[in-house]
């Protein structure tokens, strides 16, 4: 009886099951945050290896990236405006898209045009922000009805503000070596080199006594109203210089691996010097007899692989100025770089464990498996973030600003010398490795070969997307490792002639052909002669080489014959 009246009782009424229309815009959202998470991995994985290899694809995935990241912040703004309802996982996810416009990884431009339009960037950046902080009020108010949010508001709120601060130092670092900026800074170290450097001193370019480059200590040389210039008080100055970390005798710095690192903050040192070129300074130094023995007589008469790794990190700190934000952070405090993803990673991994003991109840008009999708996204992506960041922390910790910054903290600091334990923490941190700083090959381009050759495909390409896609690059030839005989003689060839360049006219001579070629060497003929002299020398080798090609291509065929 009780089972018949239990089967005749009412049951409870169906839930209202929503149209696929209604739905629909929730499903896009999803999509599309998942999608500014894989852009935001694939910043993090292949932004480093921009410097490291020349290859077109990386470079184009990267580029489309960076330059898609505005749209699609936008486009999934506008979705989540258009949803029926107010998800409350929305409310992360908006955060974590303003975290791919703040550029998540190191990397602040992808070309110099970039760098000279950081004003349009950052007027991007200050719209999308005002959208974002809309779509958290907006859905903040109705996650406080239906979740209790506590747990999640704490680690969300501090997320959003170290967003804004990667926002600001990315812009920061544009400015900093934009055209109007660059010269303002690079002032300070032509002053430098002109008023403390280049002072008449007893030098020695095997120990460097005497050579003041500096290494860090810029914000130190500032002007004051009512002061004397900086530059007539050096003993005032708190700069680290290329002849302290010489002098030190600290445990680390002895040895082959001593001599390394001194060779990297050398690199450092030069790398500023280089960035007067770039601004148009002139190289006060360069006459000096001082800088003439640094570079033949230190140098270039160490081992060839030294002279090479000191000029491969000094380009790789001028890189990283221009497209990469350590220089600024750098600039700022020795360890500033290490703060922001380590608070990052720490918060996000906050925000996961939060959202798991989230007092969550379910929305009646979804699916309770579209509940579920939308709390593991809220969960796995700040999981991925907090990876992606704890990778970032050790791409820097292993860079050669990180190294530099320990180095100056080790000799500036003298118990850092005398405390086993100081020292042996900072010698395993010097130990950490990264990618190499270039391929180490060469890239050849004939440009014989490119006449009167088109890809049809490509040049279709470049006309149908206005421009967008470059043309087919025809007579580029596969690149060649630099090997160490190279490096040896193009060392030995640069000793010999002491600093006294002729511009291929000694080597006309020993050939005795000067006579002959004499005008292709001459660089005051006409505008743009070096130009001219590289094309020149361009088409003749080019001619030798298909000469030889023929030649031995006819002397393989007869020994072919004779022997058949």
């Amino acid at each position: 009886m009780a089972t018949a009246e239990m089967a005749l009782a009412p049951g409870l009424p169906p839930s209202p099951t929503p149209e696929l229309h209604e739905v629909l815009p929730v499903f896009y959202v999803i999509a599309l945050v998942f999608l500014a998470v894989l852009a935001i991995f694939l910043l993090h994985i292949l932004g480093p290896l921009r410097r490291w290899s020349s290859h077109e694809l990386l470079h184009h995935i990267v580029m489309v990236i960076y330059t898609l990241s505005y749209p699609l912040v936008g486009y999934t703004i506008g979705w989540m405006q258009s949803a029926d309802w107010y998800v409350n996982d929305f409310t992360v996810w908006a955060v974590f898209l303003l975290l791919l416009l703040s550029s998540t990884d190191s990397l602040t431009a992808c070309s110099i045009n970039d760098i000279e339009s950081w004003k349009s960037i950052y007027i991007k950046h200050l719209f999308k922000g005002f959208l974002l902080v809309f779509i958290l009020l907006k859905f903040g108010y109705y996650i406080e009805k239906d979740v209790d949010a506590d747990y999640l508001w704490y680690p969300l709120s501090p997320i959003l503000v170290v967003i804004v601060l990667k926002s600001y130092v990315m812009i920061a670092s544009m400015r900093m070596v934009s055209k109007s900026y660059l010269g303002k800074n690079v002032k300070m170290i032509a002053e430098y080199m002109h008023h403390i450097d280049n002072k008449l001193v007893a030098f020695d370019p095997a120990t460097m006594e005497g050579y003041r480059y500096m290494v860090a200590g810029e914000k130190h040389c500032i002007n004051r109203r009512g002061r004397a210039p900086w530059y007539k008080r050096p003993d005032d100055l708190k700069v680290t210089t290329v002849e302290q970390i010489w002098q030190c005798e600290g445990n680390l710095l002895i040895g082959d691996q001593g001599k390394v690192l001194k060779d990297l903050c050398l690199s450092m040192a030069l790398s500023k010097m280089l960035n007067r070129r770039f601004a148009g300074f002139k190289l006060s130094e360069a006459e000096l007899e001082k800088t003439h023995d640094f570079v033949f007589k230190g140098l270039l008469a160490r081992d060839e692989q030294q002279a090479f790794r000191v000029i491969e990190e000094e380009l790789v700190f001028v890189h990283d100025m221009y497209y990469t934000r350590y220089s600024y952070l750098y600039q700022k405090g020795r360890y500033l770089a290490l703060c922001l993803p380590v608070i990052m990673s720490a918060l996000c991994s906050w925000l996961a464990v939060a959202s798991l003991h989230i007092k969550r109840t379910d929305d009646p008009y979804l699916s309770s498996r579209l509940n579920r999708t939308l709390l593991s996204g809220t969960i796995v992506i700040p999981v991925v973030v907090a990876f992606l960041e704890a990778y970032q922390t050790y791409l820097y910790m292993a860079s050669g600003w990180f190294k530099v910054a320990l180095i100056r903290s080790y000799v500036t600091a003298p118990f850092l010398q005398t405390s086993c334990c100081s020292e042996m923490i900072i010698r395993l941190l010097l130990m950490l490795k990264a990618f190499r700083p270039w391929k180490g090959r060469l890239g050849q381009y004939c440009f014989l070969e490119s006449l009167c050759r088109k890809s049809k495909i490509m040049n279709c390409l470049h006309y149908a997307t206005l421009r967008l896609v470059d043309k087919a690059v025809k007579g580029r030839m596969e690149s060649v490792k630099l090997s160490g005989n190279v490096k040896k003689a193009i060392i030995d060839s640069l000793l010999g002639s002491n600093g006294n360049l002729t511009n291929g006219v000694t080597s006309l001579q020993r050939n005795g052909v000067h006579g002959d070629l004499s005008w292709a060497c001459d660089a005051t003929a006409t505008d743009g002669a070096v130009s001219r002299t590289i094309l020149v020398w361009h088409i003749a080798t080019t001619l030798c080489e298909h000469q030889l090609d023929k030649q031995g291509k006819q002397a393989e065929a007869l020994y072919i014959g004779s022997h058949t």
